[in-house]
Protein backbone atom coordinates (compact mmCIF):
# COMPACT_ATOMS: atom_id res chain seq x y z
CA UNK A 1 0.00 0.00 0.00
CA UNK A 2 1.40 3.63 -1.00
CA UNK A 3 1.91 6.28 2.07
CA UNK A 4 -0.40 8.93 2.24
CA UNK A 5 1.91 11.63 2.66
CA UNK A 6 2.42 12.54 -1.01
CA UNK A 7 5.93 10.80 -1.65
CA UNK A 8 4.09 7.27 -2.57
CA UNK A 9 1.31 7.10 -5.05
CA UNK A 10 -0.46 3.45 -6.34
CA UNK A 11 0.17 2.34 -9.33
CA UNK A 12 -1.98 4.46 -11.65
CA UNK A 13 0.41 6.67 -13.38
CA UNK A 14 3.31 9.63 -12.17
CA UNK A 15 1.01 11.67 -10.06
CA UNK A 16 0.80 10.56 -6.20
CA UNK A 17 -1.64 10.45 -3.72
CA UNK A 18 -2.53 14.20 -2.43
CA UNK A 19 -1.05 14.93 0.95
CA UNK A 20 -1.55 17.64 3.21
CA UNK A 21 0.05 20.46 5.52
CA UNK A 22 2.54 17.11 6.80
CA UNK A 23 3.77 16.34 3.41
CA UNK A 24 4.95 20.49 3.26
CA UNK A 25 6.86 20.25 6.73
CA UNK A 26 8.39 16.60 6.05
CA UNK A 27 10.01 17.94 2.58
CA UNK A 28 10.87 21.30 4.17
CA UNK A 29 12.42 19.69 6.76
CA UNK A 30 14.57 17.84 4.16
CA UNK A 31 14.93 20.82 1.97
CA UNK A 32 16.60 23.14 4.72
CA UNK A 33 18.76 20.10 5.85
CA UNK A 34 20.23 19.26 2.75
CA UNK A 35 21.91 22.33 2.00
CA UNK A 36 23.31 22.98 5.18
CA UNK A 37 24.68 19.77 4.99
CA UNK A 38 26.86 20.07 2.09
CA UNK A 39 27.68 23.36 3.15
CA UNK A 40 29.36 22.23 6.18
CA UNK A 41 31.14 19.34 4.37
CA UNK A 42 31.60 21.68 1.40
CA UNK A 43 35.57 21.34 1.80
CA UNK A 44 35.98 18.10 4.10
CA UNK A 45 37.88 15.41 2.05
CA UNK A 46 34.68 13.07 1.12
CA UNK A 47 32.13 11.83 -1.75
CA UNK A 48 28.78 12.98 -0.80
CA UNK A 49 26.17 10.64 -1.85
CA UNK A 50 22.11 11.69 -1.26
CA UNK A 51 20.21 8.46 -1.36
CA UNK A 52 16.40 8.44 -1.93
CA UNK A 53 15.23 4.51 -1.13
CA UNK A 54 11.89 5.24 -1.61
CA UNK A 55 12.08 8.30 -4.05
CA UNK A 56 8.52 8.77 -5.31
CA UNK A 57 8.69 10.89 -8.96
CA UNK A 58 10.63 14.01 -7.75
CA UNK A 59 6.92 15.52 -7.56
CA UNK A 60 4.50 15.70 -4.69
CA UNK A 61 0.54 16.70 -5.51
CA UNK A 62 -1.10 17.70 -2.11
CA UNK A 63 -4.05 19.59 -0.80
CA UNK A 64 -4.11 22.79 1.80
CA UNK A 65 -7.66 24.02 2.51
CA UNK A 66 -9.40 22.53 -0.33
CA UNK A 67 -6.26 24.21 -2.80
CA UNK A 68 -4.71 21.04 -4.88
CA UNK A 69 -1.04 22.47 -4.93
CA UNK A 70 2.00 20.25 -6.83
CA UNK A 71 5.25 20.74 -5.11
CA UNK A 72 9.08 19.12 -5.41
CA UNK A 73 9.66 16.34 -4.24
CA UNK A 74 12.12 14.78 -2.21
CA UNK A 75 14.16 13.77 -5.90
CA UNK A 76 13.86 17.08 -6.80
CA UNK A 77 14.77 19.03 -3.75
CA UNK A 78 17.75 16.95 -3.65
CA UNK A 79 19.08 18.03 -7.56
CA UNK A 80 18.37 21.26 -6.66
CA UNK A 81 20.54 21.22 -3.54
CA UNK A 82 23.45 23.88 -3.39
CA UNK A 83 26.24 23.29 -2.60
CA UNK A 84 25.79 19.87 -5.03
CA UNK A 85 26.01 16.16 -3.67
CA UNK A 86 28.42 14.34 -6.03
CA UNK A 87 26.23 11.48 -6.50
CA UNK A 88 22.59 10.92 -6.01
CA UNK A 89 20.91 7.60 -6.24
CA UNK A 90 17.25 7.55 -6.64
CA UNK A 91 15.38 3.99 -5.81
CA UNK A 92 11.73 2.98 -6.93
CA UNK A 93 10.04 -0.18 -7.31
CA UNK A 94 7.15 1.44 -9.66
CA UNK A 95 7.65 1.33 -13.21
CA UNK A 96 5.89 4.76 -13.76
CA UNK A 97 7.31 6.55 -11.01
CA UNK A 98 10.98 4.50 -12.13
CA UNK A 99 10.38 5.86 -15.44
CA UNK A 100 9.47 9.54 -14.07
CA UNK A 101 12.97 9.51 -12.06
CA UNK A 102 14.28 8.54 -15.63
CA UNK A 103 12.98 11.73 -17.08
CA UNK A 104 14.23 13.95 -14.14
CA UNK A 105 17.89 12.76 -14.72
CA UNK A 106 17.78 13.31 -18.39
CA UNK A 107 16.67 17.21 -17.67
CA UNK A 108 19.26 17.32 -15.46
CA UNK A 109 22.57 15.81 -17.79
CA UNK A 110 25.09 17.41 -15.52
CA UNK A 111 24.14 15.85 -12.56
CA UNK A 112 25.90 12.26 -11.53
CA UNK A 113 22.56 10.29 -11.21
CA UNK A 114 21.83 6.81 -10.50
CA UNK A 115 17.90 5.21 -10.72
CA UNK A 116 17.33 1.72 -10.04
CA UNK A 117 14.08 0.35 -10.02
CA UNK A 118 14.03 -2.12 -7.37
CA UNK A 119 13.17 -3.22 -3.68
CA UNK A 120 14.82 -0.24 -1.54
CA UNK A 121 15.39 -3.26 0.97
CA UNK A 122 17.77 -4.87 -1.40
CA UNK A 123 19.30 -1.86 -3.31
CA UNK A 124 19.92 0.22 -0.55
CA UNK A 125 22.28 -2.38 1.32
CA UNK A 126 24.04 -3.21 -1.95
CA UNK A 127 24.76 0.62 -2.57
CA UNK A 128 26.19 1.43 0.88
CA UNK A 129 28.34 -2.13 0.35
CA UNK A 130 30.15 -0.90 -2.37
CA UNK A 131 31.27 2.83 -0.50
CA UNK A 132 34.31 3.69 1.03
CA UNK A 133 34.20 4.49 5.00
CA UNK A 134 37.40 6.45 4.35
CA UNK A 135 36.68 8.73 1.57
CA UNK A 136 32.07 8.46 1.34
CA UNK A 137 29.75 10.06 3.41
CA UNK A 138 26.02 9.84 3.24
CA UNK A 139 22.30 11.46 3.98
CA UNK A 140 19.38 8.51 3.55
CA UNK A 141 16.26 9.93 2.90
CA UNK A 142 13.62 6.62 4.25
CA UNK A 143 10.17 7.68 3.10
CA UNK A 144 8.38 4.27 3.16
CA UNK A 145 5.38 3.26 1.49
CA UNK A 146 3.55 2.21 4.42
CA UNK A 147 5.57 -0.71 6.65
CA UNK A 148 7.89 -1.29 3.74
CA UNK A 149 11.07 -0.73 5.20
CA UNK A 150 12.84 -3.64 7.12
CA UNK A 151 14.50 -3.14 10.13
CA UNK A 152 17.55 -5.53 8.59
CA UNK A 153 17.77 -2.37 6.31
CA UNK A 154 17.93 0.07 8.60
CA UNK A 155 20.66 -1.97 10.24
CA UNK A 156 22.95 -1.64 7.42
CA UNK A 157 22.57 2.08 7.42
CA UNK A 158 23.73 2.09 11.01
CA UNK A 159 26.67 -0.29 10.53
CA UNK A 160 28.14 1.90 7.44
CA UNK A 161 29.12 4.38 10.10
CA UNK A 162 29.18 7.03 7.19
CA UNK A 163 25.44 7.99 6.90
CA UNK A 164 23.08 9.99 8.42
CA UNK A 165 19.49 8.89 8.05
CA UNK A 166 16.10 10.98 7.49
CA UNK A 167 13.50 7.96 8.49
CA UNK A 168 9.83 8.92 8.14
CA UNK A 169 8.20 6.51 10.72
CA UNK A 170 4.79 5.44 9.81
CA UNK A 171 3.79 5.71 13.30
CA UNK A 172 -0.14 5.63 12.19
CA UNK A 173 0.28 2.10 10.98
CA UNK A 174 2.13 1.18 13.79
CA UNK A 175 -0.68 1.93 16.36
CA UNK A 176 -3.47 0.28 14.14
CA UNK A 177 -1.25 -2.60 13.62
CA UNK A 178 -0.62 -3.40 17.17
CA UNK A 179 -4.53 -3.00 17.74
CA UNK A 180 -5.77 -2.54 21.44
CA UNK A 181 -7.10 -6.18 21.67
CA UNK A 182 -4.11 -8.59 21.14
CA UNK A 183 -6.41 -10.63 19.83
CA UNK A 184 -6.88 -8.67 16.44
CA UNK A 185 -3.34 -9.38 16.14
CA UNK A 186 -3.27 -11.81 13.21
CA UNK A 187 -0.39 -13.27 11.39
CA UNK A 188 -0.04 -11.02 8.79
CA UNK A 189 0.07 -7.79 11.31
CA UNK A 190 2.32 -9.42 13.77
CA UNK A 191 4.82 -10.05 11.05
CA UNK A 192 4.56 -7.12 9.77
CA UNK A 193 5.17 -5.16 13.49
CA UNK A 194 7.99 -7.34 13.86
CA UNK A 195 9.65 -6.80 10.54
CA UNK A 196 9.71 -2.99 10.75
CA UNK A 197 11.05 -3.19 14.50
CA UNK A 198 13.47 -5.84 13.67
CA UNK A 199 11.91 -8.13 17.13
CA UNK A 200 9.17 -10.01 18.84
CA UNK A 201 9.84 -7.67 21.80
CA UNK A 202 7.04 -5.32 21.24
CA UNK A 203 4.44 -8.25 22.19
CA UNK A 204 5.83 -7.48 25.98
CA UNK A 205 6.52 -3.94 25.79
CA UNK A 206 3.39 -2.89 24.22
CA UNK A 207 0.82 -5.30 26.08
CA UNK A 208 0.16 -7.22 29.19
CA UNK A 209 -3.04 -9.17 30.71
CA UNK A 210 -5.70 -7.61 32.13
CA UNK A 211 -6.21 -6.69 35.94
CA UNK A 212 -9.33 -8.80 36.24
CA UNK A 213 -10.62 -11.91 34.49
CA UNK A 214 -13.63 -11.88 33.10
CA UNK A 215 -16.90 -13.71 35.29
CA UNK A 216 -15.93 -16.74 34.06
CA UNK A 217 -11.95 -17.44 35.34
CA UNK A 218 -11.08 -17.77 32.00
CA UNK A 219 -8.10 -16.18 30.58
CA UNK A 220 -8.62 -12.81 28.29
CA UNK A 221 -7.05 -11.28 25.59
CA UNK A 222 -3.68 -9.07 26.27
CA UNK A 223 -4.55 -5.63 26.13
CA UNK A 224 -2.10 -2.53 24.83
CA UNK A 225 -0.65 -0.89 28.01
CA UNK A 226 1.11 2.13 25.76
CA UNK A 227 -0.55 4.82 24.12
CA UNK A 228 0.44 6.47 20.87
CA UNK A 229 3.19 8.22 22.79
CA UNK A 230 5.06 5.37 24.98
CA UNK A 231 4.73 3.41 21.95
CA UNK A 232 6.86 6.16 19.48
CA UNK A 233 9.45 6.47 22.43
CA UNK A 234 9.69 2.73 22.62
CA UNK A 235 10.77 2.97 18.87
CA UNK A 236 13.16 5.53 19.80
CA UNK A 237 14.84 3.09 22.09
CA UNK A 238 14.97 0.87 19.61
CA UNK A 239 16.80 2.71 17.17
CA UNK A 240 19.14 3.88 19.25
CA UNK A 241 20.39 0.30 19.98
CA UNK A 242 21.63 0.05 16.32
CA UNK A 243 22.23 4.00 15.94
CA UNK A 244 24.83 6.10 17.66
CA UNK A 245 22.55 8.83 18.27
CA UNK A 246 19.08 9.42 17.54
CA UNK A 247 16.97 12.71 18.14
CA UNK A 248 13.59 13.01 19.63
CA UNK A 249 11.08 12.94 16.36
CA UNK A 250 8.90 15.41 14.49
CA UNK A 251 5.69 14.52 14.62
CA UNK A 252 4.08 14.58 11.35
CA UNK A 253 -0.20 15.14 12.11
CA UNK A 254 -3.64 14.77 9.70
CA UNK A 255 -4.95 17.59 9.16
CA UNK A 256 -8.79 18.15 9.54
CA UNK A 257 -11.19 20.27 8.78
CA UNK A 258 -10.77 24.05 8.98
CA UNK A 259 -7.24 23.32 9.28
CA UNK A 260 -7.32 22.01 12.62
CA UNK A 261 -4.70 19.36 13.84
CA UNK A 262 -5.86 15.86 13.71
CA UNK A 263 -4.06 11.99 15.27
CA UNK A 264 -0.33 11.71 14.87
CA UNK A 265 0.11 9.96 11.29
CA UNK A 266 3.96 10.48 11.02
CA UNK A 267 6.99 10.33 13.31
CA UNK A 268 10.04 12.26 11.41
CA UNK A 269 13.60 10.52 13.03
CA UNK A 270 16.71 11.73 12.17
CA UNK A 271 19.70 9.05 13.28
CA UNK A 272 23.18 9.20 12.86
CA UNK A 273 25.62 5.88 12.13
CA UNK A 274 29.48 7.54 12.30
CA UNK A 275 30.06 6.71 15.92
CA UNK A 276 33.03 9.52 15.78
CA UNK A 277 32.43 11.94 18.32
CA UNK A 278 33.12 15.22 16.25
CA UNK A 279 30.89 13.48 13.12
CA UNK A 280 27.95 12.96 15.29
CA UNK A 281 28.19 16.57 17.42
CA UNK A 282 28.22 18.67 13.90
CA UNK A 283 25.33 16.31 12.21
CA UNK A 284 23.12 16.64 15.23
CA UNK A 285 23.44 20.14 15.45
CA UNK A 286 22.52 20.90 12.27
CA UNK A 287 19.36 18.51 12.55
CA UNK A 288 18.37 20.78 15.89
CA UNK A 289 18.82 23.58 14.14
CA UNK A 290 16.56 22.84 11.33
CA UNK A 291 14.16 20.92 13.24
CA UNK A 292 13.99 24.24 15.68
CA UNK A 293 13.49 26.45 12.39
Amino acid sequence: MASPDGNGQGDGGDLHRFGSIHTILKLDTLGKYLPAYTTALKNAPFKLHYIDAFAGTGVCHIKVGGERLMVPGSASIAIACIPRFHRMMFVEMSMRRFRALQRLKDRTPDRDIVVVRGDANLELPSYLSQMDRRSDRAIVFLDPYGMQLDWKTLRVVAESQICDAWYLFPLSGLYRQATLDADAIDEDKAASLTRILGTEEWRQAFYEQPRQSDMFGDKQSDVRKLNVQGMLCWVKQRLETIFPAVLAPKLLHQTKGGGKQGAPLFALFFAVSNPAANARTLALRIAEGVLRS
